[in-house]
């Protein structure tokens, strides 16, 4: 089964100097998922604490953080983070279930 993620990093001043220089980010991007077995279904370069954010899905949660580790130890990427997309309603059916038989501690 397939993860989509949500991949978000800041860039290290020598990746913004190769940006510059003009080095094609984007498809760099791209290039990275697609080895990865992945595809990436949005990019944008972002205004804020981070750089880039990807909408993209990869073929299973190890592929998700190698693709992460191996981004962060190129020097690409100084921080990095990944959001794992998931079904909404077996999280809540599972919460109210569990807190149907929990006791808070100021009950």
């Amino acid at each position: 089964m397939s993860v989509r993620c949500y991949l978000i990093g800041k860039y290290t001043s020598e990746s913004i100097k190769g940006i510059l220089g003009g080095s094609d980010r984007l498809a760099a991007v791209e290039s990275v998922v697609a080895a990865a077995g992945g595809t990436v279904h949005h990019a944008s370069f972002v205004r804020g604490p981070m750089d880039i954010i990807l909408d993209c899905e990869l073929p299973d949660q190890d592929t998700m953080m190698g693709l992460v580790a191996a981004v962060i130890a190129s020097g690409s990427i100084e921080e990095a983070m990944y959001l794992e997309c998931v079904d909404g309603d077996p999280i809540w059916a599972a919460a109210r279930k569990i807190g149907q038989n929990y006791t808070p501690a100021n009950a």
